[in-house]
C-alpha cells in the first residue's frame, strides 16, 4: 500500500481520486460532516474520519485530535485492507503524516498534471507494516521448512515526543540488504525481512521491524539479536531526539 497526502482544490482532488480508482483499489481518509447516516455520538459534528474503500465504508471518531491517529489508521489499513493506495485528504489531516518519507505529497492546482503524479507513484516506497512483512515471509516458497516466525519491533519511548531519522537511503538499503543476506546464510534461517523508517517518528510509533522465519526458535532468536546489533553499528543513520527540554542528536 502506498500513501498519498492530497491537498488543493476540492474539485481537482476529486478528479485525481477518480483517475486513481479507475485501475486501483483506493482507501480515502478525509473529514466528513455529521449527518443522519454517520451514527456519530452527540457533539461529534465535523470530527469524523471517513475511511472509504471499494469494499466497505467506515466512520470513526477522531479522538482528542491525536496526531498519532492517522498513522495508526494507515497501519490498520495496511494490515487488514486489500488496497493499493491510501489517500489522506485535506491539510488538517495530511499535516500529521507529511514528515514521513513513506508519504507522497500531491498538491493540486487548476493546471496539475495527474499523469506525472500517477507515474511517480509507481516507484514510490510503500507504507510498510509488521503484518505486511509477516505475510511476505509466509509466502516464501520454503516456508514449510520453518518451525517459527519471530519478530522484533523498535518503538519511540515515552521520554521523547518524537525522533527524527536522517538516513543515506542508497547506502542504508545496501547495508540492510547485506545484513539480510548474511543472516539468511546461517544454518536454519529460511527468510529475513527488515524495514527501518526514516523522517519523523512520533512517540509510541514504530521505528524498525525485523521478521525472521527459522527452523527452530533458538536460531531465530539469534538472528534477531544479530540483526538489531548490526543495524545499530552498520547502517548509516542519524537520530535526533525531540523532548520537552529541546532537541539533540544522538550518536553523532
Amino acid at each position: 500500500m502506498r500513501v498519498i497526502a492530497l491537498t488543493g482544490q476540492a474539485e481537482r482532488c476529486e478528479q485525481f481520486i477518480a483517475a486513481l480508482t479507475r485501475e486501483h483499489k483506493v482507501a480515502i481518509l478525509r473529514r466528513q460532516r455529521e449527518n443522519a447516516r454517520t451514527f456519530a455520538k452527540k457533539g461529534d459534528s465535523d470530527t469524523l474520519l471517513c475511511i472509504k474503500s471499494p469494499t466497505r465504508y467506515v466512520l470513526t471518531p477522531c479522538i482528542d485530535e491525536n496526531p498519532d491517529q492517522i498513522p495508526r489508521e494507515l497501519d490498520r489499513l495496511g494490515e487488514k485492507e486489500d488496497v493499493d493506495f491510501a489517500v489522506v485528504e485535506g491539510g488538517e489531516l495530511t499535516s500529521r503524516i507529511v514528515s514521513s518519507r513513506e508519504v507522497y505529497e500531491v498538491q493540486l492546482a487548476g493546471s496539475a498534471n495527474f499523469e506525472k503524479h500517477l507515474e511517480a507513484l509507481k516507484k514510490f516506497p510503500e507504507w510498510i507494516t509488521l503484518g505486511a512483512l509477516v505475510r511476505n515471509v509466509r509466502s516464501h516458497p520454503d516456508i514449510h521448512k520453518a518451525g517459527a516466525i519471530l519478530t522484533f519491533t523498535g518503538m519511540v519511548r515515552g521520554e521523547a515526543f518524537a525522533l527524527e531519522f536522517d538516513i543515506y537511503e542508497r547506502e542504508a538499503q545496501q547495508r540492510l540488504s547485506l545484513i539480510v543476506r548474511d543472516l539468511k546464510a546461517a544454518e536454519g534461517i529460511v527468510e529475513v525481512k527488515i524495514h527501518h523508517k526514516s523522517g519523523r517518528v512520533r512517540r509510541g510509533e514504530d521505528i524498525v521491524y525485523i521478521v525472521v522465519a527459522a527452523a527452530h526458535r533458538q536460531e531465530g532468536f539469534k538472528a534477531l539479536r544479530d540483526a538489531i546489533e548490526r543495524i545499530k553499528k552498520e547502517v548509516p543513520l542519524w537520530k535526533k531526539e525531540l523532548t520537552e527540554q529541546g532537541e539533540k542528536w544522538i550518536g553523532v
